[in-house]
């Protein structure tokens, strides 16, 4: 973050940045930064403790019914009822009794438990696999303000240096400053929603708006590249060729946490939909989680570095 700050200031003295861009770019990376790693869920832990009540009610209930019994310090004249014909003796009995009641308690309760552990794992599985897509949404968002510093000097060395500009060249110059300036804008609107974290996981609607930020950020990136194709000497300079690699690794590391994500979800949603575990997801309240979908025409990586 402090970094980040430091290079959003020296831009901004430079006069690479105006004071609204180095505001909207600063208040992207304190959004980013904000993010915490989605934790594991609280609500797990809350089960687990009613699950542990449960429990101790079910052995305080066993240990009633056999305080209820016949009393042990009283001797059975076992004489009357052993080897008689039709009779059994009530000391067989009794052990029996505390036996199927254990069982009837004890058996329900253990699958109870194990089927809502296997959905716990499933749901920490969602938040895992989101986690991993989030953090590389935020590597590219790390690359954000190279790009936007690599292009805006190149710009301010145009200016600085030729007098006599055509009126395409202008005209190329304006569209790469407004492509860095929809490139500024979307990434901070992608950053406030991320700040969302697990409920955007839970929440149709915003991932809907998660899903079109980061696909109006990619298209920007996508734009940006192919205006700088006018310009030679910025496509040929170490530091965006470097990008343009960094940013098509992303871009692929994106895809494949994102189907690692849906595949998930699918486990999930699939589970909680099922019986008996529909039921424990009804009382322990699983919530359905979100997809994260892409319109058709943005399901493959961009191209970023065209021949």
């Amino acid at each position: 973050m402090v970094e980040a700050e430091e290079r959003i200031r020296r831009m901004a003295e430079e006069g690479l940045l105006d004071s609204k861009q180095a505001e909207m770019l600063r208040a992207s990376f304190a959004g980013r930064h904000a993010v915490e790693p989605v934790p594991h869920s609280g609500a797990a832990r809350v089960r687990g403790l009613y699950l542990g009540m449960a429990t101790l009610a079910c052995v305080g209930a066993i240990y009633l019914l056999s305080s209820g019994g016949p009393e042990l310090e009283v001797i059975q004249d076992v004489s009357k009822t052993i080897n008689q014909p039709g009779e059994h003796g009530e000391m067989n009995r009794t052990p029996a009794t505390f036996v199927a009641i254990g069982l009837l308690l004890i058996v329900p309760l253990l699958l109870w438990a194990w089927m809502h552990n296997s959905l716990v794992a499933h749901e920490e599985k969602v938040f895992e696999t989101w986690a991993q897509t989030e953090s590389n949404f935020q590597r590219r968002a790390d690359l954000i303000p190279n790009i936007v510093e690599t292009v805006t000097r190149f710009l301010k060395h145009e200016k600085e240096t030729l007098t006599d500009v055509t009126a395409a060249r202008a005209m190329s110059n304006e569209r790469l400053a407004e492509s860095i300036n929809k490139l500024i804008g979307d990434q901070k609107a992608s950053s406030d929603l991320l700040q969302q974290g697990k409920s955007v996981v839970e929440d149709t609607e915003l991932m809907k708006k998660l899903v079109g930020a980061q696909t109006a950020l990619r298209a920007n990136v996508t734009n940006l590249m192919a205006v700088s194709e006018q310009y030679p000497e910025l496509r040929s300079s170490d530091q965006f060729l470097q990008l343009q690699a960094q940013l098509e690794g992303t871009e692929n590391r994106i895809n494949v946490a994102r189907m690692r994500f849906n595949t998930a979800v699918g486990n999930f949603n699939g589970a909680i939909r099922k019986l008996p575990w529909s039921l424990v997801a009804t009382v322990s309240n699983f919530k359905r989680k979100a997809y994260f979908r892409s319109d058709e025409e943005a399901r493959d990586a961009p191209e970023l570095d065209p021949d």
